[in-house]
Protein backbone atom coordinates (compact mmCIF):
# COMPACT_ATOMS: atom_id res chain seq x y z
CA UNK A 1 0.00 0.00 0.00
CA UNK A 2 1.04 3.40 -1.09
CA UNK A 3 2.45 5.61 2.09
CA UNK A 4 1.18 8.99 1.95
CA UNK A 5 4.66 10.09 0.64
CA UNK A 6 4.27 8.06 -2.10
CA UNK A 7 0.60 9.56 -2.76
CA UNK A 8 1.64 13.26 -2.44
CA UNK A 9 4.31 12.72 -4.83
CA UNK A 10 2.34 11.17 -7.35
CA UNK A 11 -0.50 13.49 -7.26
CA UNK A 12 2.07 16.51 -7.75
CA UNK A 13 3.38 14.26 -10.73
CA UNK A 14 -0.17 14.20 -12.16
CA UNK A 15 -0.55 17.47 -11.64
CA UNK A 16 1.99 18.67 -13.67
CA UNK A 17 1.41 16.62 -16.16
CA UNK A 18 -2.33 17.99 -16.36
CA UNK A 19 -0.53 21.59 -16.33
CA UNK A 20 1.86 20.26 -19.40
CA UNK A 21 -1.28 18.92 -21.06
CA UNK A 22 -3.61 22.04 -20.07
CA UNK A 23 -0.71 24.26 -21.80
CA UNK A 24 -1.07 21.95 -25.01
CA UNK A 25 -4.30 22.14 -25.39
CA UNK A 26 -4.16 26.30 -24.77
CA UNK A 27 -1.66 25.88 -27.80
CA UNK A 28 -2.99 23.50 -30.30
CA UNK A 29 -6.76 25.53 -29.88
CA UNK A 30 -4.57 28.59 -30.38
CA UNK A 31 -2.78 27.61 -33.22
CA UNK A 32 -6.56 25.72 -34.25
CA UNK A 33 -7.80 29.33 -34.09
CA UNK A 34 -5.32 30.96 -36.06
CA UNK A 35 -5.44 28.55 -38.91
CA UNK A 36 -9.37 28.54 -39.82
CA UNK A 37 -8.96 32.44 -39.25
CA UNK A 38 -6.06 32.19 -42.24
CA UNK A 39 -8.77 29.75 -43.64
CA UNK A 40 -11.30 32.04 -43.84
CA UNK A 41 -9.38 34.93 -44.87
CA UNK A 42 -8.28 32.72 -47.88
CA UNK A 43 -11.56 31.99 -48.63
CA UNK A 44 -12.44 35.21 -48.51
CA UNK A 45 -9.76 35.90 -50.98
CA UNK A 46 -10.73 33.54 -53.35
CA UNK A 47 -14.00 34.37 -53.37
CA UNK A 48 -13.36 38.23 -54.69
CA UNK A 49 -10.98 37.01 -57.11
CA UNK A 50 -14.03 34.71 -58.14
CA UNK A 51 -16.15 37.88 -58.80
CA UNK A 52 -13.18 40.02 -60.40
CA UNK A 53 -12.46 37.20 -63.01
CA UNK A 54 -16.39 36.63 -63.38
CA UNK A 55 -16.65 40.39 -64.64
CA UNK A 56 -13.31 39.61 -67.42
CA UNK A 57 -15.30 36.10 -68.67
CA UNK A 58 -18.73 35.43 -70.37
CA UNK A 59 -20.62 33.50 -67.46
CA UNK A 60 -20.89 30.31 -69.63
CA UNK A 61 -16.63 30.48 -69.90
CA UNK A 62 -16.35 31.21 -66.40
CA UNK A 63 -18.84 28.30 -65.03
CA UNK A 64 -16.68 26.18 -67.27
CA UNK A 65 -13.64 26.97 -65.91
CA UNK A 66 -14.12 27.11 -62.15
CA UNK A 67 -16.59 24.04 -62.96
CA UNK A 68 -13.01 22.50 -64.14
CA UNK A 69 -14.53 21.47 -67.50
CA UNK A 70 -12.90 24.19 -69.70
CA UNK A 71 -10.03 23.23 -71.54
CA UNK A 72 -7.04 26.04 -71.08
CA UNK A 73 -4.63 24.39 -74.07
CA UNK A 74 -4.16 26.61 -76.91
CA UNK A 75 -5.18 23.59 -79.25
CA UNK A 76 -8.47 23.41 -77.57
CA UNK A 77 -10.70 24.11 -81.25
CA UNK A 78 -14.07 23.12 -82.43
CA UNK A 79 -15.95 23.58 -85.46
CA UNK A 80 -19.18 24.96 -84.78
CA UNK A 81 -22.54 26.48 -86.29
CA UNK A 82 -23.02 29.97 -84.55
CA UNK A 83 -25.06 32.69 -84.63
CA UNK A 84 -22.83 36.11 -84.24
CA UNK A 85 -24.25 39.61 -83.56
CA UNK A 86 -21.82 42.83 -84.26
CA UNK A 87 -22.84 45.73 -83.08
CA UNK A 88 -20.84 49.55 -83.78
CA UNK A 89 -22.25 53.27 -82.34
CA UNK A 90 -22.09 55.67 -85.10
CA UNK A 91 -20.33 58.36 -84.61
CA UNK A 92 -18.88 57.74 -81.23
CA UNK A 93 -15.15 58.46 -82.07
CA UNK A 94 -15.95 61.95 -82.99
CA UNK A 95 -17.54 62.90 -80.01
CA UNK A 96 -14.98 61.69 -77.73
CA UNK A 97 -12.99 64.87 -79.05
CA UNK A 98 -15.90 66.90 -78.32
CA UNK A 99 -16.57 66.16 -73.89
CA UNK A 100 -14.84 65.28 -70.84
CA UNK A 101 -13.12 61.98 -70.99
CA UNK A 102 -15.14 61.40 -67.54
CA UNK A 103 -18.83 62.04 -69.12
CA UNK A 104 -17.42 60.01 -72.20
CA UNK A 105 -16.35 57.22 -69.55
CA UNK A 106 -19.72 57.31 -67.91
CA UNK A 107 -21.82 57.17 -71.59
CA UNK A 108 -19.87 54.14 -73.03
CA UNK A 109 -19.90 52.52 -69.22
CA UNK A 110 -23.69 52.40 -69.46
CA UNK A 111 -24.16 51.75 -72.70
CA UNK A 112 -21.84 48.61 -72.36
CA UNK A 113 -23.72 47.30 -69.13
CA UNK A 114 -27.44 47.92 -70.31
CA UNK A 115 -26.43 45.80 -73.98
CA UNK A 116 -24.31 43.23 -71.59
CA UNK A 117 -27.20 43.23 -69.24
CA UNK A 118 -29.39 42.32 -72.23
CA UNK A 119 -26.95 39.92 -73.85
CA UNK A 120 -27.10 37.90 -71.01
CA UNK A 121 -30.43 38.22 -70.09
CA UNK A 122 -31.03 35.79 -73.77
CA UNK A 123 -27.88 33.24 -73.00
CA UNK A 124 -25.19 35.45 -75.71
CA UNK A 125 -21.37 34.47 -75.24
CA UNK A 126 -20.05 37.92 -74.80
CA UNK A 127 -16.97 37.89 -77.15
CA UNK A 128 -15.46 41.18 -76.56
CA UNK A 129 -15.84 44.82 -76.60
CA UNK A 130 -13.91 46.73 -78.74
CA UNK A 131 -14.26 50.59 -77.89
CA UNK A 132 -17.97 50.93 -78.29
CA UNK A 133 -18.40 48.37 -80.56
CA UNK A 134 -19.71 45.10 -79.16
CA UNK A 135 -19.48 41.05 -80.65
CA UNK A 136 -21.90 38.46 -79.18
CA UNK A 137 -22.12 34.94 -80.29
CA UNK A 138 -24.78 32.19 -79.57
CA UNK A 139 -24.10 28.06 -79.76
CA UNK A 140 -20.56 28.08 -77.94
CA UNK A 141 -19.72 26.74 -74.93
CA UNK A 142 -23.01 25.82 -74.44
CA UNK A 143 -24.80 24.16 -77.85
CA UNK A 144 -29.45 23.86 -78.00
CA UNK A 145 -30.13 24.34 -81.74
CA UNK A 146 -29.67 26.54 -84.54
CA UNK A 147 -33.11 27.71 -84.83
CA UNK A 148 -33.05 28.74 -81.24
CA UNK A 149 -29.67 30.40 -81.14
CA UNK A 150 -30.77 32.71 -84.28
CA UNK A 151 -33.80 33.27 -82.49
CA UNK A 152 -32.38 34.48 -79.43
CA UNK A 153 -30.08 36.63 -81.32
CA UNK A 154 -32.59 38.68 -83.10
CA UNK A 155 -34.50 38.70 -80.03
CA UNK A 156 -31.91 40.66 -78.02
CA UNK A 157 -30.62 42.83 -81.20
CA UNK A 158 -34.26 44.38 -81.10
CA UNK A 159 -34.34 44.53 -77.24
CA UNK A 160 -30.64 46.21 -77.39
CA UNK A 161 -32.08 48.62 -79.61
CA UNK A 162 -35.58 49.77 -77.82
CA UNK A 163 -32.94 49.95 -74.51
CA UNK A 164 -30.54 52.41 -76.71
CA UNK A 165 -33.69 54.81 -77.56
CA UNK A 166 -34.33 54.68 -73.74
CA UNK A 167 -30.79 55.75 -72.97
CA UNK A 168 -30.53 58.49 -75.59
CA UNK A 169 -32.99 60.42 -73.32
CA UNK A 170 -30.72 60.15 -70.40
CA UNK A 171 -27.60 61.25 -72.54
CA UNK A 172 -29.60 63.95 -73.38
CA UNK A 173 -30.03 65.20 -70.11
CA UNK A 174 -26.61 64.61 -69.33
CA UNK A 175 -25.18 67.38 -72.11
CA UNK A 176 -24.25 64.54 -75.01
CA UNK A 177 -24.33 66.94 -78.05
CA UNK A 178 -25.47 64.27 -80.38
CA UNK A 179 -27.80 61.47 -80.66
CA UNK A 180 -25.87 58.18 -80.95
CA UNK A 181 -26.95 55.58 -82.95
CA UNK A 182 -25.84 51.73 -83.24
CA UNK A 183 -26.29 49.51 -86.26
CA UNK A 184 -25.77 45.66 -86.36
CA UNK A 185 -25.16 43.20 -88.03
CA UNK A 186 -26.18 39.04 -87.36
CA UNK A 187 -24.83 35.94 -89.23
CA UNK A 188 -25.26 32.03 -88.77
CA UNK A 189 -22.48 29.70 -89.89
CA UNK A 190 -19.50 27.54 -89.06
CA UNK A 191 -16.82 28.90 -87.33
CA UNK A 192 -13.95 28.14 -85.56
CA UNK A 193 -14.67 28.69 -81.34
CA UNK A 194 -11.68 27.62 -78.93
CA UNK A 195 -8.58 29.41 -77.07
CA UNK A 196 -6.14 31.59 -79.70
CA UNK A 197 -3.20 33.15 -78.16
CA UNK A 198 0.24 32.43 -76.73
CA UNK A 199 0.95 30.15 -73.54
CA UNK A 200 0.73 33.07 -71.28
CA UNK A 201 -1.89 34.98 -72.53
CA UNK A 202 -5.19 33.75 -74.06
CA UNK A 203 -8.70 34.29 -75.59
CA UNK A 204 -11.55 32.10 -76.10
CA UNK A 205 -13.09 33.83 -79.19
CA UNK A 206 -14.46 32.67 -82.19
CA UNK A 207 -12.36 33.49 -86.04
CA UNK A 208 -13.24 32.36 -89.52
CA UNK A 209 -15.32 33.82 -92.91
CA UNK A 210 -18.65 33.90 -90.93
CA UNK A 211 -17.48 36.23 -87.87
CA UNK A 212 -16.16 38.77 -90.85
CA UNK A 213 -19.51 38.23 -92.59
CA UNK A 214 -21.32 39.28 -89.46
CA UNK A 215 -18.76 42.41 -88.92
CA UNK A 216 -19.08 43.33 -92.32
CA UNK A 217 -23.06 43.55 -92.47
CA UNK A 218 -22.75 45.61 -89.36
CA UNK A 219 -20.61 47.94 -91.27
CA UNK A 220 -23.25 47.91 -94.18
CA UNK A 221 -25.72 48.70 -92.22
CA UNK A 222 -27.53 52.40 -91.64
CA UNK A 223 -27.72 54.06 -88.25
CA UNK A 224 -30.22 52.16 -85.58
CA UNK A 225 -31.12 48.91 -88.02
CA UNK A 226 -30.08 45.55 -87.76
CA UNK A 227 -28.92 43.72 -91.29
CA UNK A 228 -29.17 39.70 -91.40
CA UNK A 229 -27.87 37.16 -93.66
CA UNK A 230 -29.60 35.19 -95.15
CA UNK A 231 -28.60 31.93 -92.82
CA UNK A 232 -29.99 33.70 -90.08
CA UNK A 233 -33.20 35.22 -91.85
CA UNK A 234 -34.10 31.36 -93.06
CA UNK A 235 -33.93 30.17 -89.74
CA UNK A 236 -36.05 32.97 -88.12
CA UNK A 237 -38.40 34.28 -91.25
CA UNK A 238 -41.66 32.78 -89.90
CA UNK A 239 -40.66 34.82 -86.61
CA UNK A 240 -39.78 38.29 -87.61
CA UNK A 241 -40.89 40.73 -89.69
CA UNK A 242 -37.85 41.54 -92.27
CA UNK A 243 -37.46 43.50 -95.52
CA UNK A 244 -35.39 42.02 -98.42
CA UNK A 245 -33.04 44.34 -99.70
CA UNK A 246 -31.46 41.92 -102.46
CA UNK A 247 -27.84 41.05 -102.66
CA UNK A 248 -25.93 43.63 -101.39
CA UNK A 249 -21.90 43.84 -102.37
CA UNK A 250 -20.19 44.35 -99.28
CA UNK A 251 -16.58 44.97 -98.31
CA UNK A 252 -13.71 42.19 -97.95
CA UNK A 253 -16.84 40.10 -99.33
CA UNK A 254 -15.98 38.18 -102.86
CA UNK A 255 -19.80 37.51 -103.80
CA UNK A 256 -22.85 40.08 -103.33
CA UNK A 257 -24.91 38.79 -99.79
CA UNK A 258 -28.57 38.44 -99.57
CA UNK A 259 -29.54 40.65 -96.98
CA UNK A 260 -33.12 41.38 -94.67
CA UNK A 261 -33.12 44.20 -92.92
CA UNK A 262 -34.68 43.17 -89.40
CA UNK A 263 -37.87 45.38 -88.52
CA UNK A 264 -39.46 43.50 -85.16
CA UNK A 265 -40.77 40.23 -84.00
CA UNK A 266 -44.08 39.44 -85.49
CA UNK A 267 -45.45 38.32 -82.08
CA UNK A 268 -45.04 41.94 -80.90
CA UNK A 269 -46.60 43.27 -83.90
CA UNK A 270 -49.64 41.34 -84.25
CA UNK A 271 -50.34 41.77 -80.45
CA UNK A 272 -49.39 45.84 -79.75
CA UNK A 273 -52.39 47.90 -79.53
CA UNK A 274 -50.52 51.38 -80.16
CA UNK A 275 -49.14 50.55 -83.32
CA UNK A 276 -50.53 48.89 -86.64
CA UNK A 277 -48.32 48.85 -89.81
CA UNK A 278 -49.74 47.41 -93.01
CA UNK A 279 -49.21 48.24 -96.95
CA UNK A 280 -46.69 50.43 -96.37
CA UNK A 281 -48.93 52.71 -93.77
CA UNK A 282 -47.97 53.24 -90.14
CA UNK A 283 -51.06 53.88 -87.36
CA UNK A 284 -49.93 55.17 -83.71
CA UNK A 285 -53.13 55.03 -81.68
CA UNK A 286 -53.80 58.73 -79.85
CA UNK A 287 -51.90 58.46 -76.61
CA UNK A 288 -53.18 59.54 -73.33
CA UNK A 289 -51.91 57.61 -70.22
CA UNK A 290 -50.79 58.40 -66.69
CA UNK A 291 -47.44 57.20 -66.36
CA UNK A 292 -47.53 56.25 -62.78
CA UNK A 293 -50.24 53.62 -63.83
CA UNK A 294 -48.72 51.47 -66.30
CA UNK A 295 -47.77 48.18 -64.75
CA UNK A 296 -43.76 46.96 -66.16
CA UNK A 297 -45.82 45.28 -69.21
CA UNK A 298 -47.09 47.79 -70.46
CA UNK A 299 -44.67 49.78 -70.35
CA UNK A 300 -42.57 47.53 -72.21
CA UNK A 301 -45.50 47.10 -75.06
CA UNK A 302 -45.51 51.11 -75.18
CA UNK A 303 -42.09 51.00 -75.89
CA UNK A 304 -41.55 48.61 -78.63
CA UNK A 305 -44.27 50.32 -80.68
CA UNK A 306 -42.59 53.45 -79.71
CA UNK A 307 -39.38 51.92 -80.90
CA UNK A 308 -40.53 50.35 -83.99
CA UNK A 309 -42.33 53.67 -84.82
CA UNK A 310 -38.82 55.33 -84.67
CA UNK A 311 -37.45 53.11 -86.97
CA UNK A 312 -39.55 53.44 -89.55
CA UNK A 313 -39.99 57.16 -89.44
CA UNK A 314 -36.15 57.29 -89.91
CA UNK A 315 -36.11 54.92 -92.90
Amino acid sequence: MPTKAQLTTRLAELEAEFADLQLLYDHTLEHGTVLENELMLQNRRMAELRDKMSKYLSPQLYAALVGGSATTGTRSHDRTKLTIYFSDMVGFSDLTDSIEPELLSTVLNSYLTQMSELALKHGGTIDKFIGDAMMVFFGAPEFMSDAEHARRCVAMALEMREKLFSLRETWRLMGIPRTLQVRAGINTGFCTVGNFGSEHRMDYTIIGGNVNLAARLQAAAPPDRIYLAASTYGLVEDLVEAEALGAIQLKGIHAPVEVWELHGLRSESAGNPYLDVSAGRLRLQPLDLELDRLNPDERQVLQKALARALVLLDG
